[in-house]
């Protein structure tokens, strides 16, 4: 009795395997990670927030310098202050920390939220495009290529797809 399950089973899989391997549907992949890097318009994008990122990080680096030199200040006084301008100056330098730290995470925020809106908007422009291009060459599945595991590179799309962006998004956008 087993050995007929086992069998049935290896012929329902078998029969199910050849029957999907001749399907008719167009399966394509695209590798989104490159179109980003490689288009006119993502190249931008990235080069943009870079540019913002480096000028916040050397702001940040400038901020910390000075804190630590009054850190180190506080420290070389240590002894020879009072007991109460001690405490000020400690107050006073957590106050600065404080609001150095509440300042970097604003940044960071903002900067996030820059970025997404900047991607928002260039999917926004490219999927059109996209769907355009599926809809012209009969396309049934269209999978971003981080979700395969192997696949044929005859199924790549990701070339033609960042040709056709570059010559049809102008950047900047704005």
């Amino acid at each position: 009795m087993k050995i007929i399950k086992k069998f049935s089973t290896i012929l329902i899989v078998f029969f199910g395997l050849i029957n999907f391997s001749y399907s008719n549907e167009k399966i394509v992949y695209l590798d989104l990670d490159k179109v980003v890097n490689n288009t006119k318009a993502g190249k931008s994008i990235i080069s943009k927030l870079e540019k913002s990122k480096q000028v916040a990080l050397s702001e940040f680096e400038k901020k910390e310098k000075e804190l630590k030199k009054i850190e180190d200040e506080i420290n070389k006084q240590k002894n020879i202050l009072s007991e109460n301008e001690l405490k000020k100056k400690l107050v006073e330098f957590r106050k600065q920390l404080s609001s150095f730290q509440k300042n970097r995470q604003k940044v960071i925020n903002d900067f996030n939220q820059k970025k997404k809106i900047e991607f928002d908007e260039f999917f926004k422009k490219i999927t059109p495009i996209i769907e355009s291009y599926v809809v012209e060459k009969n396309i049934d599945i269209l999978l971003d290529k981080k979700n395969i595991f192997v696949a044929n590179n005859k199924r790549n799309i990701t070339q033609e797809i960042i040709e056709i962006i570059n010559s049809k998004i102008k950047w900047p956008h704005r």
